[in-house]
């Protein structure tokens, strides 16, 4: 039967979390798992080996394990059936006489006091709390609650109405210059299915366990308020516990209302649901004396097995990651003795090491992996845009020996199972990669220029804070505008439709007097040719336009753009232009003396929105298309053209069916001219006869009708009068035909 690894542990303070217990119980070796039953005083930790665990239980035995103040009991954890080897008999029930009343009647009518101050002592809490009607007696409890801080009471009430009445009236009242909280002992949740949790989310990046306290204590009292962390870095969510279920949906309904904000930032509140419900079901496993279940256990080494199947996927990436690493000029070194002795890895003496802690150092690993022989180096592979942990390490020991003896040993560090392996060469880890799919090979060409699709990692190249190497001599204006710039673009980056333009470049902090040609030849001085650069446009002030006169260029408001047609130019003018203090120049006024501290370019890549960016290209493509586009129609002169014949036809028609009775015919004497229009006449003669076929006209006119006319003319055996007809809507005219001598 195989040794018991898991230890039992009473009389846990209350409040007792899991990292402070792992945090007491870690100099005995590593801890695999810790499970604290909250409200029960008792808890389980499992170590790696079972050695360990009996280390724990005789030091428990001998002295005592102080954990968060409390002394705790150690023993062996035992499965459920099996009698414990210390056990007693159990002691003889009470007789029927003895009348003793239940410890929960008692907590039917208890109410609990949050938030009493430290310095204050039992007859001071004794003198405040009897005052209150039904009083009759109060108990200290070990612990204390996060918010408000201070120690916690127990009071008990004659009644469990005298009792409501007294948490009404402690409830925010004030006791030696601190606030009071009060809650039934019956609201208070002391099973370990963990009620009153609330996980937080959209949490601000640096958000801490007080913010999260000062934001939570106005709905009740709080039991623990947690933060993940990589390194120093929060990771975007967290966890804060009531003491009652009630406090908590109290909260829950006011952060459902869209304004709950924590330091500044509006976030997402719901209810925290526990680890199990996200696993996949296994096995029921074997009970502890407690009914606790050991599941978490086995799921855990699921998970562990998980992972090693992915880790296995990104052997080849990861190890070839290993040899780009920047950790310190030591491991450079060790890199380079790598690279003119690479038979460690052939002759089995280096390890692959997984599943390692962001924020573990090589110190501690050594520390850890020493005990299975003496170790040459430890490389620790790490992000180059964030300088965490990848979580993977490369561990080389002296002999083969020491490294297959370490593969057979279960390891674990900050409570957590480490994932160890022989490490493979070059060749192999390339054939690895090749054995990858195509998504992966796309993501590892990807992570050149940024690691994701988003390019976010590029948002921290070229940034200098405030206590870096490259902050020295830049004047605190500067730093100020870089900070500034720095934090636009991590608001930005929080919606997924902003991305970092890996081809485009902002160049800040620009004197007035520099354009675009002034930019153009500071790109072509980094080595980038005129060909590679694209459009390069400084930002102005908008002038409005006069009519016939040439538009002014406005102020310069300080920063430009440049784009350019690959990522390895902008990346060049970034490194060769941003905090150059030769180009001061292109940051001061003409005319300005350079002080001590002289100003500096500020570039870095430039944060764009996914929208605005389709918008653009959709304009150009639009403008592309129409200068290319075939001259298949008409053109412009000849469409005006046709649209003024259509006019003066529409005119004409519109004219012509507005016209009334035709007017009085008017006579008009064709004396044979106008068939002999081309012949040659004397100018004298034509206005002779002319006129007096006129005056003929007219007197026959005045004397009658055209009657007469014709008549004549008919009698004097002359032409035939021409047919009536319409000339310009002047109504019908007679022509009458004469002769000519």
């Amino acid at each position: 039967m195989a040794q018991q690894a898991t230890v039992l542990l009473r009389n846990l303070h209350e409040a007792s979390t899991h990292a402070s217990v792992a945090a007491a119980l870690a100099e005995f070796g590593p801890v695999k798992r810790v499970d604290v039953i909250r409200g029960r005083g008792f808890g389980f930790v499992k170590f790696a080996t079972a050695a360990d665990a009996q280390k724990a239980v005789r030091a428990g035995r001998e002295n005592g394990i102080d954990v968060d103040g409390a002394v705790v009991e150690v023993a062996l954890a035992r499965d459920k059936g099996q009698k414990h080897p210390n056990a007693v008999a159990a002691p003889i029930a009470p007789s029927n006489n003895e009348k003793r009343e239940s410890q929960r009647s008692v907590r039917g009518r208890s109410a609990r006091v949050f938030g009493i101050p430290v310095g204050a002592s039992d007859k001071a809490v004794y003198k405040r709390l009897r005052k209150l009607e039904g009083f009759e007696k109060v108990t200290s409890v070990e612990g204390a609650a996060m918010r408000p801080a201070g120690a916690l009471a127990v009071a008990t009430f004659s009644s469990l109405q005298k009792a409501s009445q007294a948490c009404q009236r402690l409830d925010g009242a004030t006791f030696k210059g601190s606030k009071l909280a009060c809650r039934l002992e019956a609201h208070v949740d002391r099973s370990n299915e963990q009620k009153g949790r609330l996980v937080v989310r959209n949490l601000h990046f640096r958000a801490l366990e007080e913010d999260l306290l000062d934001a939570f204590m106005a709905y009740g009292p709080l039991r623990e308020a947690r933060v993940p962390r990589v390194g120093e870095k929060s990771r975007g969510f967290g966890f804060v516990e009531f003491f009652c279920e009630s406090d908590a949906r109290r909260a829950l309904k006011a952060a459902s209302s869209g304004k709950f904000a924590v330091k500044g930032r509006p976030v997402a509140v719901d209810q925290a649901t526990p680890k199990s419900d996200h696993v996949v079901a296994a096995p029921e496993p074997a009970r502890r004396e407690d009914g606790a279940s050991a599941s978490g256990d086995e799921s855990e080494a699921a998970e562990a097995s998980d992972a090693a199947e992915e880790d296995n996927e990104d052997a080849g990436g990861e190890e070839s990651d290993a040899a780009e690493g920047d950790d310190d000029e030591e491991s450079d070194d060790e890199e380079a003795s790598e690279d003119k002795k690479p038979d460690d890895v052939a002759e089995g003496r280096t390890l692959f090491v997984r599943n390692v802690p962001y924020g573990a150092t090589r110190k501690a690993l050594a520390e850890l992996f020493a005990k299975s022989g003496s170790i040459e180096s430890v490389h620790v592979v790490k992000d180059k845009a964030t300088g965490l942990g990848k979580g993977s390490c490369f561990v080389r020991y002296s002999s083969a020996d020491s490294a297959t003896n370490a593969t057979m040993e279960a390891w674990a560090l900050d409570a957590r199972p480490l994932i160890v392996a022989l490490a493979v060469d070059q060749s192999t880890a390339s054939k690895l990669r090749d054995e990858v799919g195509p998504a992966k090979k796309r993501k590892l060409e990807h992570a050149l220029v940024g690691g994701d699709r988003r390019h976010v990692a590029l948002s921290r190249e070229g940034l200098i804070q405030k206590g870096d190497p490259a902050a020295i001599g830049v004047p605190e204006n500067d730093l100020k505008k870089r900070e500034r710039a720095r934090q636009e673009a991590a608001t930005k980056l929080r919606n997924p439709l902003f991305h970092v333009n890996p081809q485009r470049l902002s160049i800040r902090n620009l004197a007035p007097h520099v354009d675009a040609a002034l930019l153009k030849e500071l790109i072509e001085a980094a080595g980038v040719s005129p060909k590679d650069v694209g459009a390069v446009h400084v930002a102005r002030d908008k002038v409005p336009t006069v009519p016939g006169k040439k538009p002014k260029p406005g102020k310069s408001k300080g920063y430009a753009f440049a784009e350019f047609s690959s990522h390895a130019c902008a990346m060049r003018v970034l490194r060769f232009a941003n905090n150059n203090p030769e180009l001061a120049s292109y940051c001061v006024p003409r005319g300005k003396k350079m002080g001590s501290e002289v100003p500096r370019p500020i570039v870095a890549f430039v944060v764009e929105d996914h929208r605005k960016v389709a918008l653009r290209q959709k304009r150009e493509d639009d403008a592309k298309a129409k200068a290319t586009a075939p001259l298949d129609g008409p053109s412009r002169k000849e469409r005006r053209r046709e649209k003024r014949i259509a006019n003066r036809l529409e005119k004409k028609r519109a004219r012509k069916g507005a016209e009334e009775v035709p007017k009085a015919p008017r006579k008009v004497v064709d004396d044979g001219l106008m068939r002999d229009r081309g012949r040659p006449r004397r100018r004298a003669g034509l206005r002779r006869r002319r006129a007096q076929a006129r005056q003929e006209a007219e007197e026959e006119e005045g004397a009658g009708a055209g009657r007469r006319a014709r008549a004549k003319a008919r009698a004097a055996g002359l032409p035939r009068v021409a047919e009536e007809g319409r000339r310009r809507g002047r109504g019908p005219v007679v022509r009458v035909n004469s002769c000519v001598s």
